[in-house]
């Protein structure tokens, strides 16, 4: 398996199929006399800017800090849940809608979409 080209971007999917991000990050785990073992993938801006380097992961760190929804800086998604890695997605066991993957969409549709004219909310 080429890491870069078959995990690094690929669009995750859900048990049930609903899109859950893309990989952002993998880590490995280094062993003695054999390659290194994929531990997990990790979702997040986070993530995403530490590929340009530790200035721009520190800044995004910050902003999370500051402004974000979302629970964690990064979301880990341990390599034991990956169902099968497909040509455009790589399935896993876990539900998007009980992981921090959806919490932008959550928050928008509290806090921006249900107050809008004819959400349905009164």
């Amino acid at each position: 398996m080429l890491l870069i080209r078959d995990l690094l971007d690929r669009q995750l999917i859900d048990r049930d199929g609903e899109p859950m991000g893309r990989v952002d990050a993998v880590v490995l785990e280094p062993r003695e006399g054999a390659p290194p073992r994929v531990v997990e993938m990790q979702l997040g801006f986070v993530p995403l800017a530490r590929r340009f380097g530790p200035r721009v992961a520190s800044w995004a760190e910050r902003l999370h800090r500051r402004w974000s929804v979302r629970r964690s800086a990064r979301y880990s998604i341990p390599w034991s849940d990956v169902l099968e890695v497909h040509e455009h997605h790589i399935q896993v066991r876990l539900s998007a809608a009980e992981s921090p993957a959806h919490d932008w969409e959550r928050w928008l549709r509290r806090h921006v979409i249900g107050r809008l004219p004819g959400s349905g909310k009164a």
